[in-house]
């Protein structure tokens, strides 16, 4: 695989912090907030870099192990700067524990025109404020068909570090629409129309086999809350219907990361 980014930027941002003559210093003890400022987020490992690379992200610098160097730049083409240094020196820079080889600064996506949005099941995420748990879901969606992820208030900034890493960086390869509030909720029924589910344990709550009928046809977005709490009573009663997991005796929740992915499985294949 190698970079398809032009030397200009294409994709978002072009940060100041990046040197050429120094690409290190840019990796130097910042944290999540400060590379969102700059524009830029961080792909951990060779996996989410090269998936950020056939989604056609634009890579700025990246930092590796001496053994893997030579390949990089085979990869880079030219288009972003590499360094090398040991795993112990890398951490020492970064200041954090890293395993996996290699990290890389990249231009942040731009958010979706809303015209581009493409139709189909979607997943919007309300208040999920865990990264791993962020990361999953959307890893989930994108895997399991949904078109679009939408993200509403409270949850985890899905470019950010730990959030790549748990989504396979599959954040950057399906659109990724923000909501401000829930007066936009609306906008993630898309213009088919889409049946809206919410993921709640409420009276009047249905299996996934029943929302099927409901949606006599049209693609469901399903909206999934935050991991302790849920969704808010006036996010649940904005929905068309109510669904929950089906789950034997003596178990009386799921993790909203296993929760979302069965949901996701069983809803999406039996409306899309």
């Amino acid at each position: 695989m190698r970079s398809k980014c032009k030397a200009s930027p294409t994709y978002g941002i072009l940060a100041p912090m990046i040197v050429p003559s120094d690409p290190l210093s840019a990796f130097a003890g910042l944290r999540d907030r400060d590379y969102k400022r700059a524009g830029l987020i961080v792909l951990e490992g060779r996996i989410v870099i090269e998936k950020a690379l056939s989604c056609g992200v634009c890579v700025r610098a990246l930092l590796c192990v001496p053994a893997d160097e030579d390949e990089w730049r085979r990869i880079s083409c030219g288009t972003f700067t590499v360094g090398a240094l040991g795993r112990a020196e890398m951490e020492n820079l970064v200041l954090f524990a890293f395993h996996r080889g290699a990290l890389a600064l990249a231009d942040r996506p731009l958010p979706p025109e809303p015209e581009a949005l493409p139709e189909g099941p979607a997943l919007v995420l309300w208040n999920v404020t865990d990264p791993d748990n962020l990361g999953a879901l959307i890893r989930s969606a994108s895997a399991l068909g949904a078109s679009r992820v939408c993200l509403g208030p409270g949850c985890a900034d899905p470019y950010g570090r730990k959030s790549l890493r748990s989504s396979m960086a599959c954040a950057l390869g399906i659109p990724v629409v923000p909501l401000s509030g829930a007066d936009e909720l609306p906008l993630s029924r898309g213009k088919g129309g889409n049946l809206l589910v919410a993921a709640a344990l409420v009276p009047g709550a249905v299996e996934p086999a029943a929302v099927a009928a409901m949606a006599a046809g049209r693609s469901v977005t399903l909206v999934v809350g935050n991991e302790g709490w849920g969704l808010p009573r006036d996010l649940v009663a904005a929905c068309d219907a109510s669904v929950v997991v089906p789950m034997a005796g003596g178990v009386d929740s799921l993790n909203v990361g296993a929760a979302g992915a069965i949901l996701m499985w069983e809803l999406f294949r039996r409306t899309r």
